[in-house]
């Protein structure tokens, strides 16, 4: 629900402000829309995420907290690294970053607002095996930001609304936003594996992470009622309906990715 309610406001915000604009994506170099101002976009990001932490606990495991905020720090400076290997403009780019791990073993995720804050589920730091895991994570979530995503991602909503007048939502998820989205993911992976190798991290441990989170997907549908047909068949939805790329996919795309990127990168570690 507050999701919902975070994309309608930043979308009546964009339309108040909105013109033309094109940005290029760093690393990948690909070009993206993007009509929303960042300090519109940011100050409803810190409105979100504020309630979001209000609403939920965080851990007072000092020890991971501090594991976690430590590789997030070793994948700023990586960040930064690349950009001056690159010998690209960093100023837009060098942003206040917040780490926060959210008491919680239900919900094996992760995310990152657009104004830089990103937050950690208690069941995915622990489902990573190593530290190299949990920054093929941080990797992709700053990934997510660099990339401006989530401006890319209102932009686009911004405009079909407006085009639309609003209408066929269903035909715009499943044809137009879901396959942007799937982009997204998979471009987050590629700049979280060039990241995560600057910082000195083992850019095959990504894939590897993805290879068990597959095979935790194929344990958990032996415990699935047979007999649910509904959650039968979102299991075995094909991928083009999905936000995420299958984690069989993002393994086989990142350790192609991780060899390009040891080959280029790991001199500068």
């Amino acid at each position: 629900m507050k999701r919902r309610v975070f994309i309608r406001l930043l979308s009546f915000l964009g339309l108040s402000f909105l013109f033309p604009s094109c940005t290029k994506v760093p690393v990948t170099n690909r070009t993206q829309m993007n009509i929303v101002p960042d300090k519109w976009i940011r100050w409803v990001s810190d409105k979100y995420y504020y309630d979001f932490l209000d609403d939920n606990y965080l851990i007072n495991d000092l020890d991971m907290y501090d594991r976690v905020y430590n590789i997030g720090l070793k994948i700023q400076d990586a960040i930064k690294k690349y950009f001056e290997i690159e010998k690209l403009d960093f100023t837009k780019y060098n942003l206040d970053y917040e780490i926060n791990v959210v008491d919680d073993k239900r919900n094996f995720n992760a995310f990152a607002m657009a104004n830089a804050k990103i937050v950690f589920y208690r069941r995915i730091v622990e489902f990573a095996e190593t530290d190299d895991q949990i920054a093929a994570i941080m990797g992709h979530e700053m990934g997510h930001v660099i990339a401006k995503h989530i401006h890319e991602r209102i932009s686009h909503r911004i405009t079909w609304d407006v085009l639309t007048l609003g209408i066929a939502e269903i035909f715009a998820e499943i044809g137009f936003f879901l396959p942007w989205s799937r982009k997204q993911e998979s471009e987050a992976d590629y700049l979280g594996v060039i990241f995560m190798t600057l910082a000195g991290y083992d850019p095959y441990q990504a894939a590897k992470f993805w290879d068990r989170v597959y095979e935790w997907k194929e344990k958990v549908k032996k415990y699935k009622s047979k007999h649910d047909i509904i959650a039968r068949a979102k299991r075995n939805l094909p991928e083009f309906t999905s936000t995420h790329p299958f984690p069989e996919t993002r393994s086989k795309q990142i350790r192609e990715w991780a060899k390009e990127a040891n080959k280029k990168y790991k001199k500068f570690v």
